[in-house]
């Protein structure tokens, strides 16, 4: 589970840190980021709090970290939330070429708006 190396550095954290908090050992830490052993479910909850991840993120069912919860997105209308979701699936190149345009767009209506 390289993802976790990749949280653990994220955090600025060592594996003995991880391992402290985690209460396990640093070789344990070591066996999951190396992908020679994977942990329980327990402790997978545990990281997923820690890194505020899902659980599915962990173990590479999603590549959304954070799934959107209904919280979130109570003042979202669906084509909003559907845009959430399609830009998660892009890579990020192509989102920030999105949102570019999509500035662009509001600016050039700003614009008409205001007679320009």
């Amino acid at each position: 589970m390289r993802i976790i190396k990749q949280l653990r550095k994220e955090a600025g954290m060592k594996q003995s840190e991880l391992a402290k908090i985690l209460n396990v050992g640093q070789s344990t830490v070591s066996g999951w980021e190396n992908g020679t052993f994977e942990p329980d479910r327990k402790t997978l909850r545990k990281i997923a709090n820690l890194f505020n991840v899902s659980t599915d993120y962990l173990i590479g069912n999603t590549n959304i970290k954070n799934p959107l919860t209904s919280e979130d997105i109570s003042g979202l209308t669906e084509k909003q939330i559907k845009i959430l979701e399609m830009m998660d699936n892009l890579p990020e190149q192509d989102q920030d070429d999105l949102i570019q345009q999509a500035e662009y767009r509001i600016w050039l209506k700003q614009q008409k708006e205001s007679g320009q």
